[in-house]
C-alpha cells in the first residue's frame, strides 16, 4: 500500500499553466468535474483545478440551486475550460459518460492521444488537489492505465466504512482482483483505456465508479487502487437505493465483458 502525504495548497508547485501547451513527451491533462447542487464549493474547486491541469470539463447535472450561475460566472477568462450539462438532473454516472464519450469523440478525430490523461475530482471539495502532481507522477512512472484512488476513510462512520468494505470485496469478486476503495471518485485514467471500457458499461446513479474498475480488470488493463490520499471532508448522498443498483450492476458489467470478448473471438476464428 501507497500512502500519498498530505501538503498544503500554498507549498503545491502548479504542474503548468492551461495557456501552455504540454511539455514535449508529456501527455496532456483532462479534468472532468461533474456538480450537482454544489454552489458553495464548486468555484473554489474550478479555481484551484484550472492551474493544475490542460483542461478542465464541468459537467452541471440539472443543478436546482445556483450552480450553474456560479459555473457560468467563473469561466470568462478561463479559456481552456468548457461547461456541459443537462437541463434536469440524471445522475452522476450520466454526467461522466457524457465528458467521457465527448473525449473518446476527440480521440477518434485526433484532437487527443490515446495517452492523455483524464482526471475525475468531484466539485464537492473532498479530493485533496494538493496530492495531484504526486498521484500523476506515481500514474505516469508505472505506465498505469487507470490509478483509482483509495481514500483515507479513517474519519468516516464505522457504518460506511463497512459499507465501502463489502462493495469493495463484491466488484473484486467480479473483476478478478482486489480492489480496496472501489467507490472513490478521485481517479486518473488513460484515455485510450477509458475510452475502450465505454465499450462495456454506461452506469446509473452513482455506479460508474464500481462499474468503470470492473471492466477495466476484466479488460486486463493495469489498475491500481492501494494509494491511500487524505479526505479533507466527509461527503455521502448515496441511499440504500444506491447501494443495490451498484450490487446489481457490477456483475453485469463483468457479463458484458465476458459476453462481448468471447462473440469477438469467435468471429476472429
Amino acid at each position: 500500500m501507497t500512502e500519498i502525504p498530505l501538503t498544503d495548497f500554498t507549498d503545491h508547485p502548479h504542474l503548468s499553466t492551461p495557456e501552455a501547451a504540454p511539455a514535449a513527451g508529456r501527455p496532456r491533462r483532462v479534468a472532468v468535474v461533474p456538480a450537482y447542487n454544489e454552489e458553495r464549493t464548486v468555484a473554489g474547486v474550478l479555481g484551484v483545478l484550472y492551474d493544475l491541469v490542460d483542461e478542465l470539463v464541468v459537467v452541471d447535472d440539472g443543478s436546482t440551486d445556483g450552480t450553474a450561475a456560479e459555473i457560468d460566472g467563473w469561466l470568462p477568462g478561463h479559456e481552456q475550460a468548457r461547461k456541459l450539462g443537462f437541463s434536469g438532473n440524471r445522475g452522476m454516472s450520466a454526467a461522466y459518460y457524457l465528458a467521457f464519450t465527448d473525449l473518446r469523440d476527440r480521440l477518434e478525430r485526433g484532437e487527443l492521444d490515446a495517452n492523455d490523461l483524464v482526471y475525475t475530482i468531484d466539485a464537492d471539495g473532498q479530493h485533496d488537489l494538493a496530492v495531484l502532481d504526486a498521484l500523476e507522477r506515481l500514474a505516469i512512472d508505472t505506465k498505469l492505465d487507470a490509478l483509482l484512488a483509495r481514500r483515507d476513510l479513517s474519519g468516516y462512520p464505522r457504518y460506511k466504512k463497512a459499507g465501502n468494505w463489502v462493495m469493495s470485496a463484491w466488484a473484486s469478486l467480479w473483476a478478478g482482483r482486489r480492489l480496496l476503495d472501489v467507490e472513490s471518485g478521485y481517479r486518473i485514467f488513460r484515455l485510450g483505456a477509458l475510452a475502450d471500457a465505454l465499450d462495456y458499461y454506461r452506469g446509473y446513479k452513482y455506479s460508474e465508479t464500481i462499474e468503470v474498475a470492473v471492466v477495466m480488470c476484466r479488460l486486463g488493463y493495469d489498475v491500481r487502487n492501494d494509494v491511500v490520499v487524505p479526505v479533507p471532508i466527509y461527503r455521502s448522498r448515496t441511499s440504500f437505493f444506491d447501494v443495490a443498483v451498484d450490487l446489481v450492476r457490477a456483475p453485469v458489467a463483468a457479463a458484458r465483458v465476458w459476453t462481448r470478448r468471447g462473440r469477438t473471438r469467435r468471429r476472429n476464428r
